[in-house]
């Protein structure tokens, strides 16, 4: 995206550049002064440009075609404009810079088993011992600064454990009468979290989900529970 938008501001420059480098009788440098001044602004070039302004405008949260019709009609003015504009709240542009520079990077939480999956050791120790051991061996392994815990549906499980498998989560579950209950963790960068929940909750909206995210600075870990919206 960035290389994106330094074409984008570079936009004017290639239409005075020109004048700028002698042309004298040169054929290499007149080709490349009739390459400037006229093919730049025609088929295939135009294109080219309005499509870094479509991709672009997308990233940023823009509405896309204005910015491509823009590129046409003002080559070399709607580009550089276009690289000035903020990322709207939500676009992907917003999401990478607040993961990538607002917020420090994920940490694994340290420490022992109740600690690291609170959820995860609260129901096991409602079980018996001989049913604690494969979840914690499996569990134990994995690093990890956000555990949830959600209710689903048996014919949603395998399309629920494909996508946590997709967000690098690892999850255990156990059938429980109708339900299944599903427990996960794994590392989730802190611009990630919102979108991560969201997806929970989606996948179970008439029941409770539970969430637990550790903290990189040590400080003492978040707990949220949401519940289905009623109406």
């Amino acid at each position: 995206m960035k290389a994106t938008r330094i074409l984008l501001f570079l936009s004017p420059l290639l239409w005075f550049a020109p004048g700028l480098i002698p042309v004298d009788a040169s054929p290499g440098l007149m080709l490349l002064n009739d390459l400037y001044k006229g093919l730049l602004g025609k088929f295939p070039w135009n294109a080219i440009m309005a499509f870094l302004c479509y991709t672009y405008a997308r990233q940023i949260g823009r509405e896309a075609w204005p910015w491509v019709v823009g590129s046409l009609v003002f080559p070399f003015i709607a580009p550089f404009i276009l690289g000035f504009m903020s990322p709207s709240y939500g676009s992907v542009a917003y999401e990478q810079h607040r993961s990538g520079v607002a917020s420090p990077a994920a940490r694994a939480a340290e420490g022992p088993f109740a600690t690291r999956f609170p959820l995860l050791n609260g129901y096991l120790e409602n079980l018996p011992k001989t049913a604690q051991a494969e979840p914690k061996a499996k569990m134990d392994l994995v690093k990890a600064n956000f555990e949830f815990a959600v209710l689903l549906a048996p014919e949603k499980l395998d399309a629920f454990v494909a996508e946590a498998t997709a967000r690098q989560l690892t999850v255990w579950s156990r059938a429980e009468d109708s339900v299944v209950r599903v427990f996960g963790a794994g590392l989730v960068q802190a611009g990630l979290t919102d979108s991560t929940t969201l997806w929970l909750r989606g996948a179970s909206p008439d029941r409770k989900v539970a969430v637990a995210i550790h903290k990189p600075d040590g400080s003492p870990t978040k707990y949220f529970e949401y519940y289905p919206t009623v109406g």
